[in-house]
Order: structure tokens, then C-alpha cells, then sequence
């Protein structure tokens, strides 16, 4: 007689949160990919962030609809804080963001869960799919799956998600979309989203903050959340003060970094992603007019923060163009960078 009883799978309970803030044009398909799962056992949460067009008409219609899907509408304080707003409401063991321009395949949560059916993780990452307005994929990023437990998941997670090693392309990206985390995790360590208005990037400050305290990662390998790439974003257009937030998130991690007692390699990684920044900000000034941009560059090439980073960084493991760029800004050469940008030849 067989007397080994069949455990009952667990089936976590997810609570997807949909910060949404002028969206109407990809709203719908954002939520119907929600709904459309394979995998069903979640909450929705939508936070319309004080949207002037129909999006918060379209989130009120779909939770009219599904009573599973929870509307809150509230004024316009920004991605991070929108996203913490709707933590206070989550009440999933795990949670996932979900950009409202970005859209899921339909195993995409089944694919997140499946390590949790078998196993206990507090943390699950996923790849993801970039593709453009029109749904045309440029990029699919599918991680090898492994998994990370204590002092590793400093190591091999949470390092990685600063940047890339001088030689090396194994960063994984500092987003929090296509991830689980655990909501009890997050309330114990009462952690939070900084608004994007202070400091550029609030996910690679979540992630530091988040993985600090995970004690089990698991990266599985899927790309099926479609990451829609948006030139009108913060890191894409055109910002007076770009540079400037740039080192402020860079001194700000640099310090976490030390806190955590992150390795030498670390730090090469978030320079490295911090000549990555400084190159987006040197580029754009190529339409900023020719005098002015040439003043804004002379300023980047001057700043003390980042002549410190560059004599630190070993240059010479760089590829040549990477190695010339930071040269130029040792040396000052602003007008041969803006005339290298104003051509194209930076490709």
C-alpha cells in the first residue's frame, strides 16, 4: 500500500499593482493582458495618479466589471509614491509592478509562480520583452535560471543590478516590473519607493533597499512581460538638469553601496552604469543649440564627482570607444564630444 500523501499545491496569492497616469492609449491592452492570465489567483490593484484624460474612466469600467480589480483614484504624486500607495492596499503574500503601458503574455505569471508552487523564495525575477510603440520587439532578455540564497543574493542579485563588470555584460536590469516580492518582507523592513522627482531611477533604489533583506532569489527564464520602451520618458528627452539628478543617484547608491559592504566589483558596476548616464546627458545637448550645449558639456567635464569616478575606474579593460569617451572628458575636450554626438559618431 503506497502511504505517501500528495501534498496540495500552494497557489500564492499575487497582488499586481498598476500605477496609472495618462495612459488611455495602452490601458486597455495593459489590463486585458492582466485579466488573461493563465495563472488566476491575484488582486489588481489600479491607482489612477491624477490622469486628465479617459484613463480613469476606463480603470473605473473594467472594476465594475471584474471583482477582482480594486480602483483608487488619488492626485498626481508620481510613479514611486503612487506605487507605495498601492502597497498600503496590497493584501497578496507577493507583489508585482505593472507599468500601465506595458502589457503581460499570458503565462506570465504562471512562469513567475512556478518556483513558489515547490519551494519557498521571498523573491522571484523574471526577463522581459522591450518592444515600441507599435509592438514591434527589439530586445527580448531571457536570464538563465538559477537560485540565490543568503549572503549570495548580495553577490550575484543585488550587485548585478547596479551595472555591468569593465568586460563583462551580466548586469541584470534594475527594474522592479516581471518580479515578485514579498509584501511580508517589504512591511517588516518597512521599505518604500522614493519619488523619481528626487533621485532618477527609483527602482535601483528599491532594489538596494529590497535586497538587502531578501534571504532566497529565484531568477526564472521569461520574457513575457513587454517592457514598452517610451522615448518621452525622463531618460529619453530633453532635461535641463539631467546631469545633475544623475549625481545626485549616483552619490546617493554610492553611499549604499559602502553601507552594505558591497564588493570593489560593485563599484565598478554602478560607475560603470554612471558613464552610461553621463553619456545620455552629454548626447542630448547635441540639440540644445551649439553654444549652450557646448557650456553644459564644459560643466559635465569639470564636475569633481566624476573625474573622481573616471581616475578610479580601471579604463584600460574598456572597449576603445568607451575609453575615448571618458579621455575627452578628462581632458575637457567639450567641443570635440559635442561635434562627435552632433555627427553620429558615437555609434
Amino acid at each position: 500500500m503506497n502511504n505517501i500523501v500528495k501534498m496540495k499545491e500552494k497557489t500564492p496569492f499575487i497582488s499586481i499593482i498598476v500605477p496609472v497616469y495618462n495612459v488611455e492609449k495602452f490601458l486597455e491592452q495593459c489590463i486585458d493582458s492582466i485579466v488573461n492570465q493563465k495563472y488566476k489567483n491575484f488582486e489588481v490593484i489600479l491607482i489612477d495618479d491624477g490622469s486628465t484624460d479617459n484613463s480613469g474612466i476606463i480603470c473605473d469600467k473594467y472594476s465594475e466589471k471584474y471583482s477582482y480589480i480594486r480602483v483608487f483614484h488619488k492626485n498626481n504624486s508620481g510613479l514611486g509614491l503612487t506605487r507605495n500607495y498601492g502597497m498600503e492596499h496590497a493584501s497578496g503574500e507577493y507583489v508585482m509592478f505593472v507599468d500601465s503601458d506595458d502589457f503581460l503574455g499570458p503565462m506570465c505569471l504562471k512562469k513567475l509562480i512556478a518556483p513558489l508552487i515547490q519551494g519557498k523564495y521571498d523573491t522571484v525575477i523574471g526577463g522581459y520583452t522591450r518592444i515600441d510603440d507599435t509592438g514591434k520587439i527589439s530586445l527580448r532578455k531571457n536570464y538563465k535560471p538559477n537560485s540565490f540564497f543568503g549572503k549570495e543574493v548580495k553577490e550575484n542579485v543585488m550587485e548585478k543590478m547596479l551595472g555591468n563588470l569593465p568586460k563583462k555584460n551580466d548586469s541584470i536590469k534594475m527594474s522592479v516590473w516581471n518580479n515578485l516580492y514579498s509584501l511580508e518582507l517589504i512591511k517588516r523592513n518597512k521599505l518604500h519607493f522614493v519619488s523619481e522627482r528626487k533621485y532618477i531611477s527609483e527602482d535601483i533604489v528599491w532594489d538596494l533597499d529590497y535586497f538587502q533583506y531578501s534571504e532566497s532569489v529565484k531568477i526564472v527564464s521569461s520574457a513575457e512581460y513587454y517592457y514598452r520602451f517610451n522615448p518621452d520618458s525622463l531618460s529619453h528627452k530633453y532635461w535641463p538638469n539631467k546631469f545633475e539628478l544623475y549625481v545626485v543617484l549616483y552619490s546617493y547608491l554610492l553611499k549604499k553601496v559602502k553601507q552594505n559592504n558591497l564588493s570593489e566589483d560593485s563599484i565598478n558596476r554602478l560607475k560603470k552604469q554612471f558613464f552610461i548616464n553621463v553619456r545620455s546627458s552629454i548626447s542630448q545637448e547635441k540639440n540644445n543649440g551649439f553654444y549652450k550645449g557646448l557650456n553644459t558639456i564644459r560643466k559635465i567635464c569639470k564636475n569633481s564627482m566624476l573625474k573622481e569616478a573616471i581616475q578610479s575606474y580601471p579604463i584600460d579593460k574598456l572597449d576603445k570607444k568607451q575609453r575615448i569617451f571618458l579621455k575627452l572628458i578628462q581632458k575637457r575636450m567639450a567641443l570635440i564630444l559635442l561635434l562627435i554626438f552632433k555627427l553620429g559618431l558615437e555609434k
